[in-house]
């Protein structure tokens, strides 16, 4: 890795793009806050399937349920921000450019167009105190009063800190090693830039958190998972209630003709967890493809399924 300070005006075309500074955005606290929210929900969901799989049904084993499905739902969100944050960084590249990576999402700013680099005391404590939440820190816009609306790229609202002040905007940067980020920046900005720098703005939204943002699909996928979720839950807090031969089928004239343990009504949630699931994925491939149609016929295919297991049971739970 080239050093910052050792540029020098004027290679060859093909040189100047390989040398570059690469500074890691400052991830210890978030990382370490990611990283326990992970750990605790791994435990939680643990002990919660074992609870599950060593006793027999319950309410306790109801509230199990309960916790093992939202661990395994609220898990890959937090593996998400874990990889997003050790793929942060700051990139300054010996062109002139300014580039701030993570995934996806990437923004390149010329560094002519920076004409001030404020940190420590000259951050109000407002622009501090604006800042995302400590989980979801990373990027986004802020507003104050004092300094207006504020392009929040940052993973650090504290000593590594660092407000650029650019002709258009202000942008609030969080490098671990902040004290040579400013170093380079400046230095590169009294050398001057090697080629026409042009502003680059790449905020692709994942296909998923499209859908997130999407109020009828999150509605939809919310209603599957909480359907299949509170049926499996509701028979499992019932079971020590329920007749030991509970009734499965019947006559033409209602008269039951086959019986069995009721740990057989389970099978009812856990075969539409299963047809969510496969929905689920599905849908979302199709709205990859921009075939949102279906995916929402699939995931409102998933809701009918859901009431209709409902259905089921408290008709065979009526007449046990």
């Amino acid at each position: 890795m080239d050093d910052g300070h050792s540029l020098l005006p004027g290679p060859p075309a093909e040189l100047r793009h390989s040398l570059m500074t690469r500074f890691p955005a400052a991830r210890t606290r978030l990382l370490f806050i990611q990283i326990v929210l992970g750990a605790f929900l791994c435990a939680l969901t643990g002990a919660a399937l074992w609870r599950l799989a060593a006793f027999a049904p319950d309410p306790l084993g109801a509230a199990c349920l309960l916790a093992a499905v939202g661990g395994l739902l609220l898990l890959p969100a937090v593996i998400h921000r874990i990889l997003m944050l050790f793929a942060a960084e700051y990139t300054i590249a010996a062109s002139g450019a300014l580039s701030l990576r993570s995934g996806s999402w990437r923004e390149v700013i010329p560094v002519e167009e920076i004409e001030e680099i404020r940190s420590g005391g000259r951050i109000p404590d407002s622009i501090r105190k604006a800042a995302p939440g400590w989980i979801e820190m990373w990027h986004g816009r802020v507003e104050t009063a004092e300094e207006g609306p504020i392009d929040w790229l940052a993973t650090d609202r504290g000593r590594r800190l660092l407000l650029l002040v650019t002709k258009r905007r202000l942008l609030a940067v969080s490098p671990a090693d902040s004290t040579g980020f400013a170093e380079c920046l400046t230095d590169l900005s009294g050398r001057g830039s090697l080629e026409k720098i042009e502003s680059v703005s790449l905020q692709p939204d994942s296909h998923l958190a499209k859908i997130f943002k999407n109020p009828p699909a999150l509605a939809l996928l919310a209603g599957g998972a909480v359907g299949m979720t509170g049926l499996g839950a509701f028979l499992t807090a019932i079971q020590p209630g329920l007749p030991a031969d509970q009734p499965f089928r019947f006559d033409p004239s209602g008269t039951p003709v086959s019986l069995g343990d009721p740990l057989r009504l389970l099978i009812l949630p856990m075969a539409g967890g299963l047809v969510w699931m496969v929905n689920a994925v599905i849908g979302w491939w199709a709205w990859k493809k921009g075939q949102k149609p279906s995916s929402f016929v699939l995931w409102t295919a998933s809701v009918l399924v859901a009431i209709g297991l409902w259905a089921a049971a408290v008709s065979l739970l009526s007449t046990g």
